[in-house]
């Protein structure tokens, strides 16, 4: 994601990672990844629990990348359990972003 920051900065778009844990920590994961966007703490879960992000089997974590627009309102969503595949989905998020340029 943060390759593709500036792309989605000028497509209008803000990228936010919420990590669920201590503030501390949240700062920590991005001085070492050293991210060019915010990275929030969300120490009690709550928003991994809103969005049924709850770990697999006590172990796996799971993530989701959310769009939402301008009055907040959820566009887009994907859970995965595979971090791995976040470059591809980047992209494809990317993709959506830039063509809720184009809607009224």
């Amino acid at each position: 994601m943060g390759r593709l920051n500036e792309e989605f900065i000028k497509a209008g778009a803000q990228i936010l990672v919420i990590l669920g844990d201590s503030p501390e920590r949240a700062r920590q994961y991005a001085a070492t990844l050293k991210t060019p966007f915010p990275v929030l703490s969300d120490p009690d879960r709550a928003v991994y629990q809103l969005f049924g992000l709850d770990k697999v089997a006590f172990v796996i974590q799971r993530t989701a990348s959310v769009v939402a627009d301008r009055e907040g309102l959820i566009q887009y969503i994907k859970r995965s359990v595979n971090p791995m595949t976040w470059l591809q989905e980047s992209r494809e998020l990317l993709e959506f972003v830039k063509g809720m340029e184009s809607k009224p």
